[in-house]
């Protein structure tokens, strides 16, 4: 009877340390779950801060260097920039304006090449001649004088391109946007170029659709987009050839097709020919290829008017057109 009481007894007791036990886990596990978030994020918020300190000094060492010209500085970017960490979002401004310096100082670089290069041409030829006047080697007669003033005043027109296209990359100028009707300002264009056509012996033509709508622009600007492209069809067609400027509506916009049948443009060039002072023909000098800048300042105008330009040339010798869109007018 003992043996049974003392058996009941025991198992009690073990049922009452195993409720003790089983409560104490119960109860450590809800501590660690309670206790382990607040411990990681306060872990996660020093690690953030420590990271934030690194990337404020990294942003300040940065910024001396591009203040030095070193616009290849890049911060580190902490934290997800998703979910509105301001720290994040200025590591990443950061970075955008160290890029575009970048790039900046590129085109900067760039241009300063290009106008060298364009310059050192004309520079070459008075100075060479004027250094054969004086040993005379060349002889001091109206040709000699002529052939100086053919490029100092090639050398005043580049001056002048180039103050133009600072001034258009610059968005340095205004459009006096008014209502025109394409047929006037494509007779113009034949107007201004139709004797140097007929002096080449290059037919010009144009070719419109029947009641075009008008368009708003700007009529020197957009006048003077339509005068560069007819111009180099011009400059890249022979005798026999033939030009024809269309107008066609396309849809909200109305498109200004110049299509030549001269030298054609290859493939290879296609992407380039909107790039300052790129010209197809490299040995081409300014007099016969231009300074490479008119269809730069035509991309521009064309695109503050809300259009846009572009070619098509199947390639060398297969004659090329040059395409631009405005805005049309209900």
């Amino acid at each position: 009877m003992n043996k049974i009481i003392k058996s009941k007894f025991g198992w009690k007791i073990f049922f009452s340390y195993m409720i003790v036990i089983l409560a104490g886990i119960l109860i450590l596990l809800a501590s660690v779950e309670l206790a382990l978030p607040t411990a990681f994020d306060q872990h996660m918020a020093n690690m953030e801060n420590m990271t934030g300190n690194q990337t404020m000094g990294e942003m300040m060492f940065a910024s001396q260097d591009i203040a030095r010209g070193n616009y290849q500085e890049r911060v580190f970017v902490p934290g997800d920039p998703t979910r509105g960490d301001e720290l994040s979002e200025l590591a990443i401004s950061f970075n955008r304006m160290a890029e575009q310096l970048e790039k900046n100082e590129i085109v900067r670089q760039r241009l300063i090449g290009d106008i060298s290069h364009e310059l050192r041409t004309p520079l070459t030829v008075i100075k060479g001649t004027l250094e054969g006047l004086l040993d005379n080697v060349l002889p001091p007669n109206p040709e000699s004088y002529h052939k100086m003033h053919l490029e100092a005043d090639r050398l005043s027109h580049l001056v002048d391109d180039l103050q133009l296209l600072s001034q258009v990359e610059a968005g340095e100028y205004k459009l006096d946007i008014k209502t025109i009707a394409v047929e006037e300002l494509i007779n113009t264009v034949l107007e201004r170029l139709g004797q140097q056509y007929i002096d080449k012996g290059v037919k010009l033509t144009s070719d419109l659709e029947i009641e075009l709508p008008s368009v708003q622009a700007d009529p020197r600007r957009i006048g003077q987009v339509l005068l560069n492209i007819v111009g180099n069809a011009l400059q890249y067609t022979t005798k026999g050839d033939r030009v024809s400027i269309q107008a066609r509506r396309e849809n909200n916009e109305v498109h200004i097709t110049v299509q030549d049948t001269g030298e054609g443009i290859p493939v290879e060039h296609h992407p380039y020919l909107f790039t300052r002072f790129y010209r197809v023909d490299k040995s081409r000098t300014r007099a016969s290829g231009g300074s490479g800048i008119g269809l730069t300042v035509s991309r521009h105008f064309v695109e503050a008017h809300g259009g846009r330009i572009w070619m098509d040339s199947a390639g060398e010798g297969q004659g090329s057109s040059f395409t631009f869109s405005l805005p049309v007018i209900d």
